[in-house]
């Protein structure tokens, strides 16, 4: 599975997502959208 490690400027792991809900999955995929695009945000803004 595809996976993905979230490290914040401070060099700390925040997340390890793991998996993916491609478009063929429905709501999944925009839940997963919505809330992977909220996460990065407020990650940056950090």
């Amino acid at each position: 599975f595809p996976t993905t490690i979230f490290i914040d400027k401070k060099g700390v792991v925040r997340r390890i997502h793991s998996g993916f809900s491609g478009p063929g999955t429905g709501i999944h995929y925009q839940n997963f959208v919505k809330e992977f695009t909220t996460f990065v945000e407020g990650l940056i803004a950090e």
